[in-house]
């Protein structure tokens, strides 16, 4: 009997062990876990500090950078929700009234928290610098849950957090250009990143990652995308002998491929309708490619320098590419090898060591800058540096080092853009005003034909052009404008609108003709009244953007369920007919 109550105890002591580990061990992990959100909250505060939230101030060129015009589309935004319109395509806050179709051109999935700020009552100066902070975080969680999913490795994950989200080039789009289109797609770059490196190198059947992760850069920024699109032909081509060995991988891209073009029609198939029915500014733009060049000795300078007012890669990314030529060859992973070459290349494809006249009046010609492919170089040289092929930084000490520097040099860089236009300094009260006309320098999604300074002078009420009526009770609810009108005589009335493919009169009252444009008066809409009666014009949802929401909202229900039954195995769709992998 004692003998059974000492195997029981043994047993019942052996089940408490175990428990207490596994406690201890869940423990740790929570602790991990919190230690790595507060350290990226701090961080992501650290860097924002000197130009953001100093002395209640901010720092910016104010007219001269994109903050304005990135303000007023969360603006328009914030509006559009207040009015219940949650998918607006024209943002009508912009021009004080007169709308800008940048919605279709630029899409507003990023801004939508930042719109919720402003409807929780925050300034627009608050509402931007809380929504730095929620994108510093984002990318730093990102880019660490990326590379950890491949490496398995925490302080290396670290340390590629740290050098992308903290990159030279980054902080330069966010602190001094303030272009946030393409700090929206930092956010998700390591997630493209890991689904073409699971497609090329590791297993491919994880080509989702790149699916979600090129659409969601297809929603933050127009050119990004072009970039990325580069990015996978340049490995593609590096990894030739695995593809034609598993030409499977080529399946798996072109499935990647299919569902980003599925879930971002919503974007691309509206864009192209207004294209066709409008020619815009954009579409007469000139190639700049060469003129957007810089020298290799000017790129070279500004990296050294690490400072945030030229495009440059920062000095602990040009060491590394410096440090890559001088030991490519004993670099062993493929992956990490194939990386550090593309990263090295495409830096001297940056300046005008590349012929870029070559290419300026092809489609290439929409990059605008080849300095915007220090983007991918960032990302493809902090994946190398947190690798660590050399076995540089082997240490916990040195990995932990290496953080802290890149933390202090992104401080540094920081303090020393302040310090060197302190003028620059601007009250939260001031930083608040907004400016309607701010639209981006290119005026890109502009008719051909608006001048912008006419439209500035223009009264924002409707003009009799011809005929005769009497206009009154004048009214404007965000894309809805209306007025009454009588004793009209073949009167061609011009309404403070521009006349954007979806506006229409269909629900007006009396005779009043189909809208149209006035290609004299700054592409202004039109209508010719009779008599008496009341003009409604509105935009109205085309079949095209209908469809294109329909297509994308379902795609994103079809893949999460396919990901959703897959990774719970309720369905092994490796035994299913004609799907069986013969890999």
């Amino acid at each position: 009997m004692s003998i059974i109550c000492d195997i029981a105890c043994t047993k019942e002591g052996i089940y408490f062990m175990q428990l207490s580990f596994l406690k201890k061990k869940s423990t740790k992990k929570i602790t991990i876990i919190v230690f790595t959100i507060l350290l990226f909250l701090l961080v992501s505060f650290l860097a924002l500090y000197q130009t953001q939230f100093y002395h209640g101030k901010i720092w910016t060129y104010l007219g001269t950078s994109d903050d304005r015009f990135h303000m007023m589309r969360i603006e328009g935004l914030y509006h559009s929700l207040q009015r219940h319109q949650f998918f607006p395509f024209v943002n009508m806050s912009f021009m004080d009234g007169f709308g800008y179709i940048v919605n279709i051109f630029y899409s507003d999935l990023l801004l939508y928290p930042a719109a919720f700020l402003r409807l929780m009552g925050f300034s627009s100066a608050q509402t931007l610098m809380g929504y730095y902070l929620f994108v510093n975080f984002l990318t730093f969680g990102i880019s660490f849950l990326c590379f950890y999913k491949v490496s398995q490795k925490y302080l290396n994950s670290l340390v590629f957090s740290f050098v992308y989200t903290l990159s030279t080039y980054r902080l330069h789009n966010l602190l001094f250009r303030h272009d946030l289109g393409e700090v929206g797609a930092f956010i998700f770059l390591p997630i493209a990143m890991l689904g073409i490196y699971e497609i090329f190198y590791g297993n491919r059947k994880n080509w989702w990652y790149l699916a979600f992760g090129m659409t969601a850069i297809i929603y933050s920024h127009a050119i990004s995308p072009i970039l990325v699109a580069i990015l996978i032909v340049i490995i593609g081509l590096c990894q030739y002998k695995e593809v034609k060995k598993h030409p499977k991988r080529l399946l798996s891209l072109g499935w990647a491929a299919l569902c980003s073009l599925l879930l971002s029609a919503a974007y691309f198939l509206p864009m192209i309708e207004q294209l066709r029915h409008t020619k815009f500014v954009l579409t007469q733009s000139k190639g700049i490619l060469p003129k957007g060049a810089t020298s290799f000795f000017d790129m070279s300078k500004w990296s050294l320098n690490n400072g945030l007012g030229e495009p440059n890669i920062g000095i602990v990314l040009f060491i590394a590419a410096i440090v890559i030529v001088l030991s490519f060859t004993k670099i062993k992973n493929k992956a990490v090898k194939d990386f550090a070459l593309i990263g090295v290349i495409l830096l001297l494809c940056s300046t005008k060591v590349f012929p870029w006249v070559i290419l300026n009046h092809t489609p290439f010609k929409v990059i605008q800058y080849p300095w915007r492919f220090d983007m991918l170089i960032t990302l493809l040289l902090a994946i190398v540096v947190a690798s660590d092929p050399l076995k540089l930084f082997n240490s916990k000490l040195a990995k932990s080092g290496l953080i802290v520097f890149t933390l202090l040099f992104a401080i540094s860089a920081s303090y020393r853009l302040v310090q060197g236009s302190s003028l620059q300094f601007v009250d939260q009260s001031e930083y608040n005003q907004l400016e309607p006309f701010s639209i981006g320098a290119g005026q890109e999604y502009l008719p051909q034909g608006t001048s912008l300074s006419d439209l500035q002078r223009t009264p924002h009420k409707p003009q009799i052009m011809a005929g005769k009526a009497k206009i009154s009770q004048f009214k404007q609810y965000g894309t809805r404008l209306s007025f009454s009108f009588k004793n009209a005589k073949h009167a061609k009335v011009d309404i403070p609108i521009i006349a954007y493919y979806g506006f229409q009169s269909t629900q007006s009252e009396g005779k009043v003709s189909n809208l149209r444009v006035d290609k004299t008066n700054n592409n202004l809409a039109q209508v010719t009244v009779n008599g008496s009666g009341k003009v409604v014009i509105d935009y109205f949802e085309t079949m095209t953007q209908k469809v294109a929401r329909r297509i994308s909202f379902l795609s994103l229900l079809i893949m999460i369920a396919i990901i959703f039954i897959n990774k719970l195995n309720l369905v092994d769709f490796g035994r299913i007919e004609g799907l069986r992998s013969k890999e």
